[in-house]
């Protein structure tokens, strides 16, 4: 049997590191929001004849074989596959199958690919094993996964897009998680995707604002983490009410009012490189851009009129950004299964 699966991989427009545990419980909630790209995360699973298990990465261009006493062991521990041998050994199929994976956007991106990738493998094996989950399960299960595997806590905004798709205001509290799909005008969609510019700056996010770093800096009480926090909150509610209103001027304005809050946080989330493209884009019309996940690097989204789209781009090309060509999906999850 053959099995093949996409995710998609996300933007965020703002709320980024509210849906870290327990930061959201320590902010008395908070919303993030996030919206499906056409870049994905891609995987095939196939079934073997044998008990192995073979890993390909083919934008990383690598592979790996082992044996299912490796597998269940653990003494496979492979780093760049870690984390695809522990989702294949929390399923565990009832044979041996050869995994290949191909993620749309470049390493570091910012754009939460790993997490679309785990999505992806998880609900080709679910497809394989019949057990058919739903995709709050398949969540949970990837969320505890990959913070297993990095040793670190992960937020679950990636997974939400990578599951769901389309456009989402993510509440993360007290009470629990609970998505709210914005569905929004034809026509505001289209005026939104025309101006929504993404570029890749050549240079992987920066790993100095990772969960835990950003745990400890509030736990720490460590510059102005707490403010910068709390002030995100405030700023991704009011995108939410703002994309809800369909207002896209105030949509543009908090975009920018997000990307101060989260220059806040910690030293490095902006640079030289980052502040040049930003301004170049703003000189050839663009009225806001942010570094979409951590920041550092990865990629920048700039949101501008879609009549400016083309002198935007040109203007982000000449500071060495590449144009990353997407749009908003409202498909999530997919898998497609063929028998042999």
């Amino acid at each position: 049997m053959k099995i093949t699966s996409q995710a998609p991989n996300r933007i965020d427009l703002a709320g980024g590191t509210l849906d870290i545990y327990p930061l959201y419980v320590f902010l008395e909630g908070g919303y993030t929001l996030n919206a499906a790209i056409d870049l994905y995360s891609r995987v095939e699973i196939e079934t073997r004849d044998d008990d192995r298990f073979g890993f390909k990465s083919v934008d990383m261009g690598a592979e790996l074989e082992i044996s299912r006493d490796e597998l269940l062991s653990g003494s496979a521990d492979d780093s760049l596959f870690r984390l695809l041998i522990e989702i294949v050994r929390f399923y565990l199929p009832a044979t041996g199958i050869n995994v290949t994976t191909h993620n749309d956007a470049p390493k570091g991106s910012g754009l939460g690919a790993s997490s679309a990738l785990l999505i992806a493998l998880s609900g080709a094996l679910n497809q394989l094993n019949a057990k058919y989950y739903d995709g709050e399960t398949l969540i949970r299960h990837g969320a505890d996964l990959e913070a297993w595997s990095l040793e670190i806590p992960t937020g679950k905004q990636d997974y939400y897009a990578a599951v769901y798709g389309g456009l989402q205001a993510i509440h993360f509290g007290k009470a629990g998680i609970k998505r709210e799909p914005l569905q929004l005008s034809p026509a505001f969609m289209h005026a939104l995707n025309g101006g929504l510019v993404l570029s890749f700056t050549g240079q992987s996010h920066f790993s100095g604002t990772n969960n835990w770093n950003m745990v400890k800096r509030y736990i720490d009480n460590s510059g102005d983490t707490r403010a910068a926090l709390r002030q995100i909150g405030s700023t991704s509610l009011r995108l939410r009410e703002a994309l809800l209103a369909e207002d896209l001027p105030e949509v543009h304005n908090l975009i920018k009012e997000e990307w101060k809050n989260r220059k806040a946080l910690a030293d490095g989330v902006s640079n030289d490189m980052i502040e040049n493209m930003i301004s170049a884009a703003r000189e050839a019309g663009a009225q806001a851009s942010k570094i979409c996940g951590a920041g550092g690097g990865g990629c920048l989204l700039t949101l501008c009129p879609p009549d400016q789209r083309e002198a935007v781009e040109s203007a982000l090309r000449s500071t060495g950004a590449e144009i990353m060509r997407h749009q908003i999906v409202p498909q999530g999850l997919q898998v497609t299964g063929v028998s042999l």
